[in-house]
């Protein structure tokens, strides 16, 4: 029976929830407010000495300006920038949000801070300050400012993989959506979310300590019981076959308990985040958005791998030669190797790699996918592969248009017909031109992960292409190398 004081004890519950999810989030943000501060003052100094001192544009007058007027106006610069950030919400902790997001989000922010420190200083009179100096020191802070950021990034990283300032998290559900989101969140304790346990949903289950890792509950001990006793701040609900309604209660009971609750959708069944809506007469209409890589996307997409994999080509060029003596002086046979794959619609073509293996590596065993400790791999083939240096001959590919500086990875004949048969959609991913990089393997999903893992994310970047998501996964891409785990 409902009474009438429960909605407020409900209300204290979440005001409770959102104050300890707040208590836990506030040191990020902190450091976030006194590292732009900071990063905006020493960009005020850096832009000074710069104009003054080092750039060798002429002075008006031949006389430096008091470096002490241009100090007074640090503050204020600083809490202008903190002010901008604040009003456009920069300052919100976004759990699961990448480092370039993070950047590329606060684009818009910067520029309105720009406009409004101009207008300041057009509109004052106490002291003519330099416009050159505040582009300077713009220029400065913004690079001062990627960089504490990033530092941030990794204390708050290093600090949630010790477990301490996680947001305690419990996945509900059973099957493969939620096995695959709990291993997601447990690949990347960064994003914040400490999965504290998994709540079966099969009549079947039962409390045991999880193969996954985490204690597993039976959900027929009480949803609410559990998010109390685990003190839980947030549950996920990851369902798979369970009807509307029932997802709905268990939503329900969680906003009970004062817990933030939030839905994942059943992905390896629909497959898609992507979709249209329209309306007819009043009624809405939600439609399943099919692979956009079509008409002028395609001419996009050429034109942006063409130009781009030529300025790439001669950054790489010198690695490359590097990477092919290295090979020819410690192991016999060619630097280069071609290797069948899978293309666009199913074209087969030759795709090139540094040889990272023995010569003949497959003779008498037949197609075998690499894994760790394969004794195959040469010295140096196991540096090439561990940086991914081996596939930068794939640039000739992209130049030659079998394949996109970003897209599916491509695979091999004999795998593909093995994932075409046991793996959903699987087929879907070859609407496109495969890729040196992708979505998946910036999310760390490589040859340890299974293809069911990597198909998810390969269709969601065929349903939710654009340049800028190209652009994403290519600056992504670097930091993936250099500290992926799952690539040998």
């Amino acid at each position: 029976m409902v009474t009438d004081s429960e909605p407020l004890l409900r209300s204290r519950e979440l005001t409770r929830a959102s104050r300890h999810r707040m208590r836990r989030l506030l040191p990020v943000m902190a450091m976030r407010v006194v590292g732009d501060a900071l990063a905006v003052a020493g960009g005020a100094l850096v832009g000074f000495q710069y104009r003054f001192y080092l750039s060798g544009v002429p002075i008006p007058g031949n006389q430096v300006p008091s470096l002490h007027a241009y100090v007074l106006a640090v503050p204020v610069v600083a809490a202008l920038w903190v002010l901008t950030f604040a009003f456009t919400g920069r300052y919100r902790v976004s759990l699961g949000q990448s480092f370039v997001d993070e950047i590329l989000g606060s684009a818009g922010s910067v520029a309105l801070f720009v406009v409004v420190a101009l207008a300041l200083e057009g509109l004052y009179r106490g002291f003519p300050y330099s416009r050159l100096v505040l582009a300077d020191a713009a220029v400065a802070a913004l690079l001062l400012f990627v960089a504490e950021r990033a530092l941030i990034r990794a204390a708050q990283g290093a600090l949630l993989r010790s477990g301490w300032g996680g947001i305690r998290t419990l996945v509900v559900g059973s099957g493969p959506v939620a096995d695959l989101l709990l291993r997601r969140l447990r690949m990347f304790p960064e994003y914040g979310y400490q999965v504290v346990g998994k709540v079966g949903t099969d009549p079947e289950a039962r409390s045991v300590q999880g193969g996954l890792g985490v204690p597993h509950f039976a959900l027929e001990v009480g949803l609410s019981r559990i998010v109390v006793r685990e003190r839980a701040d947030t549950v996920l609900l990851a369902l798979s076959g369970v009807r509307h309604d029932r997802v709905l209660e268990l939503a329900r009971e969680c906003l009970a308990a004062g817990v933030e609750v939030k839905v994942v959708p059943d992905v390896l069944e629909i497959m898609t985040s992507a979709a249209s809506t329209e309306e007819v007469a009043g009624l809405p209409l939600v439609g399943l958005r099919p692979n956009r890589l079509v008409g002028a996307n395609l001419l996009v997409k050429r034109a942006f791998d063409v130009v781009a994999t030529l300025v790439l080509s001669i950054i790489a060029l010198p690695v490359v030669t590097v990477c092919a003596l290295a090979i020819s002086i410690s192991s016999p046979g060619s630097p280069f190797f071609g290797q069948e794959r899978l293309g666009r619609d199913g074209r087969l073509f030759q795709v090139w790699k540094l040889r990272s293996m023995v010569k003949d590596a497959e003779r008498g065993i037949g197609p075998v996918m690499t894994a760790v400790g394969d004794q195959r791999r040469t010295p140096v083939g196991r540096f090439v592969r561990r940086y991914s240096l081996d596939e930068l001959p794939q640039l000739w590919n992209v130049l030659i248009g079998e394949m996109s500086l970003v897209g599916p990875r491509p695979e091999r004949h004999f795998f593909a017909q093995k994932f075409a048969d046991s793996v959903p959609r699987y087929r879907e991913r070859l609407q496109v031109k495969p890729g040196c990089t992708g979505w998946a393997q910036v999310n760390d999903l490589r040859q340890a992960s299974s293809m069911e893992e990597r198909i998810f994310y390969d269709i969601y970047y065929v349903e939710n292409w654009s340049l800028s998501f190209d652009l994403k996964i290519l600056l992504l891409t670097p930091w993936r190398l250099l500290f992926h785990r799952h690539a040998y």
